[in-house]
């Protein structure tokens, strides 16, 4: 009777009650200094656990359901049972998050079918979804698989933290979204929904978690009534953990060199924090106001390097490359100075990489309603500040550095009236989204030695600084419907009109101050040199449609069946590249048709869940990232792809559960452009010629024959996968006992869209495992858990920078540790 709860039905309990001074609260908070915020936050709920009472049975009883009972989820912004939904969805509701002991994004993901994330630094995640994916690390790029916040936008993938805490719900939707979440969707959708202020009582928890690597947490929510018909929700969560990757030193004795020192400083550590508070009030009977502060920090974060790995080394010093001008070796990881086999937790850059940002988002929505209509309003303000400094080579030379910079501010506004009769249930709406971006991209080294050379007549230590502002702005209407043919047959129709506005100003910048003959910056080309080639190549208007029809068949209440097509769009934008040509600084739009069919249906009596769905994907204008050659920039091809998903929850018993899921899926881009040319400086003097290479005092020109690369894959796209979860709890010593083993397994897959056989990541499995004792009165539970048991050694995230290698990084090794949550109140 302690297993995972499956139902989570919004509470709609409204009662009228005062309502005043609300943002002044909010208001408050954000002019504190963040120190304060955080205590503030953290001690508001350290002081609620004196009061601490016993857990509730109504949530033991609730988790009775097992994780086959019925979900309710927003997949088309209404409230409905996941398995009525026609829409391939996935969906995990915070009991069952926390249940399963997860809390970070990369974990979720390995239980939802042909859902991806690279997660290989704090400052960016990219999510993967059937393929579709952004993986461009600039900082100007929205992603094609959208993510929602509470009903609001995210439009930068750099404003995508890691962290889950008090989560609601998590829903994954696959497939264009573009009718009712707009453009940019389409990949799909990724929403996450935190506990909000809707409950009438008191309530709250406390949980701390220390493991490998010192990797400690603790984390905090209150929650329950400020006045009559105002209630509250306060949450916070604050991480720091040690790096585990290495930092270590070259011992080049043998070649001269003596030792090499490295940073000293240890990638893929934690230092951050988040909090935030939701208030809610009943304005009326009908009509609920809710309002948003968040605030996330991470500060000097240890991150930005890489390992080295997959290269043959020439003569001549650099690796060699196939036609192509991509690292074919598959020799796996190295010190990049001695050639020796190294483990890939270690590094040997001497550059300490960091990150700083801080995130602050305000938001409120207004759901009112006016008879048998319902109005809803959001409006959301988010900004955010990022610095973020890397070690791009591996090595402990200053071979290529990159540092960014960004000041981000979005403003969203979404007018919707939805309403339902016996025959239709409707929704129609307005969008306008307003974003600017301020920011700097520099690349230090050996990629820029060619314009250097241009710019200079030589070079020392070059840097390249690109200067940006972006001022972009978006409106859209939709409507979507549901007509009831039949009792058992609908009709679902839905579009949406959507106009973007981007305007670019840019400058190129070089800066050389150790090279005697030209210490001064100079400037290289700005936007108005590049529209001067290619006319209005700084400006981007754009004005597409996308649509949705689905035919949906209701064969028993159980059993539902539908087919749809759907049309999805995003909007173009500009690769920022020190050696961009003018002719590719703009890259299209992409419009993506997905012919969708599938099956939701409950079997044995409703223990179990079956979803399946087959699609064929047809991409216009794909926008596909590469860095051939060291040169990051997307480019448009047409692309295909056909895959199938299916996903089964059952719970035979009230000890047992079980989830399995598996993906199948090919693809193929027809055309991305190879590296056709790349520079670098020699590595010793009178270093000698290869076969693509030329050494022209001092500088290696390196021109490769196979221009092109056709019918690649998919990046981050493995033809099968299959992810798993066991769980068996009894009851013993006045509460329960629960076993559990999860992982996933992903077949070989190219972690880049130009698949060099040194992005090929083979296949691998990740198996996690733990056991939780919660106490029946209290609530308390203390789980021990450990992660990637059998210690898989797996890349996150590669890039193949051709005479230069491939840089990677890896996934966490084995590590393990222990949870321990205390609720409170009503809880």
């Amino acid at each position: 009777m302690r297993y995972l709860a499956a139902e989570v039905q919004a509470e709609n309990c409204r009662t009228e009650g005062s309502f005043s001074e609300i943002w002044g609260i909010i208001t408050m908070l954000h002019a504190m200094g963040a120190k304060r915020r955080a205590s503030l936050l953290i001690a508001c709920t350290a002081l609620t656990i004196p009061t601490m009472v016993a857990a509730q049975d109504a949530e033991l009883e609730k988790a009775d359901e097992g994780l086959a009972g019925e979900i309710i989820v927003t997949a088309t912004k209404r409230n409905e049972s996941l398995q009525r939904v026609p829409v391939s969805v996935s969906a995990f509701s915070g009991e069952q998050i926390n249940r399963l002991g997860i809390s970070e994004t990369t974990q979720i993901t390995q239980q939802i079918p042909a859902l991806r994330v690279n997660a290989w630094s704090p400052n960016l995640t990219i999510f993967s979804l059937r393929g579709i994916s952004q993986s461009n690390f600039t900082d100007n790029l929205e992603a094609p698989v959208a993510v929602y916040q509470d009903n609001a936008y995210i439009a930068s993938m750099n404003a995508l933290a890691g962290q889950l805490f008090d989560i609601k719900r998590v829903e994954v939707l696959r497939g264009p979204q573009g009718t009712l979440f707009g453009r940019n969707a389409t990949g799909g959708l990724i929403h996450y929904l935190s506990e909000d202020a809707s409950r009438d009582d008191f309530n709250g928890y406390v949980q701390g978690e220390y493991g490998r690597f010192k990797d400690r947490s603790i984390e905090a929510a209150v929650g329950g009534p400020l006045l009559e018909g105002v209630r509250f929700r306060a949450a916070a969560r604050v991480e720091k953990a040690d790096g585990y990757i290495k930092s270590r030193d070259t011992d080049a004795t043998d070649l001269g060199f003596g030792i090499i020192p490295g940073s000293g400083q240890d990638l893929g550590g934690k230092n951050g924090w988040a909090a935030r508070l939701n208030i809610q009030a009943d304005l009326s009977p009908d009509a609920k106001l809710s309002l948003w502060y968040k605030h996330s920090e991470d500060n000097h974060v240890a991150t930005g390097g890489y390992a080295f790995e997959n290269c043959d080394f020439l003569p001549n010093g650099f690796c060699d490359t196939n036609a192509a001008g991509l690292s074919d070796a598959t020799n796996g990881v190295l010190n990049g100075i001695t050639g020796n086999p190294a483990s890939p937790y270690e590094h040997f850059g001497e550059r300490p990489g960091r990150l700083d940002r801080v995130m602050n988002s305000y938001q409120g929505q207004l759901d009112w309603a006016l008879g048998d209509v319902e109005l809803t309003l959001i409006t959301n303000y988010l900004e955010m500040d990022k610095r973020y400094a890397e070690d791009g080579d591996a090595l402990p030379l200053v071979i290529v550095n990159v540092d960014s910079a960004v000041d981000f501010r979005q403003f969203s506004q979404e007018v919707r009236l939805s309403g339902d009769t016996d025959m239709l249930k409707w929704q129609v709406g307005a969008y306008y989204l307003d974003m600017k971006y301020d920011g700097n991209h520099a690349v230090t080294g050996a990629p820029i030695t060619d314009l250097a050379i241009a710019g200079n007549g030589g070079f020392s230590l070059p840097t390249v600084d690109q200067l940006y502002k972006i001022d972009s702005k978006n409106w859209s209407l939709f409507a979507q419907g549901d007509l009831h043919l039949t009792d058992e047959l609908s009709l679902t129709l839905g579009g949406r009109y959507s106009k973007d506005n981007k305007s670019i100003d840019y400058v190129n910048v070089l800066s050389d101050p150790t090279f005697a003959a030209q210490p001064d910056p100079i400037v290289l080309f700005t936007d108005q040199d590049l529209a001067a080639v290619v006319p209005g190549v700084n400006r981007e208007r754009y004005g597409d449609w996308a649509a949705r029809v689905s035919l949906n068949y209701q064969v028993t209440p159980d059993t539902l069946l539908f087919a749809s097509w759907n049309r999805g769009i995003k909007g173009g934008n500009w690769s920022l590249s020190s050696n961009i040509a003018p002719q590719g600084f703009r890259h299209r739009p992409e419009t993506l048709n997905s012919l969708e069919g599938g099956f939701k249906t409950s079997l044995l009596d409703r223990s179990l869940r079956l979803n399946g769905t087959v699609f064929h994907y047809m991409y216009d204008d794909y926008q596909a990232f590469s860095l051939a050659g060291g040169v990051p920039q997307v480019f448009n091809s047409d692309a295909r792809s056909t895959g199938a998903e299916l996903e089964a929850f059952w719970s035979p018993s009230k000890n047992f559960d079980a989830v399995l899921g598996a993906t199948w899926q090919t693809s193929k881009v027809d055309s991305i452009p190879g590296t056709v040319q790349q520079s670098a400086p020699e590595v010793f003097p009178g270093a000698p010629d290869s076969q693509y290479c030329v050494n022209n005092s001092g500088v290696f020109t390196c021109t490769f024959p196979q221009t092109t690369i056709r019918d690649a894959k998919f990046p981050n796209s493995p033809k099968h996968s299959f992810n798993y979860l066991l769980r068996y709890n009894v009851d013993v010593a006045e509460g329960n006992i629960a076993a559990q083993i999860d992982g996933v397994w992903y077949d070989d897959q190219f972690l880049e869209v130009t698949n060099g056989l040194g992005s090929l990541q083979k296949s691998y499995n990740v198996t996690n495992v733990s056991l939780t004792y919660r106490h029946d009165r209290t609530g308390i539970s203390l789980t021990a858990w450990g992660r990637n048991v059998f210690d898989k050694q797996y890349r996150a995230y590669v890039l193949n920078l051709g005479i230069l290698g491939v840089t990677a990084l890896y996934g966490p090794p084995a590590t393990y540790g222990a949870t321990l949550r205390i609720p409170f109140g009503a809880n």
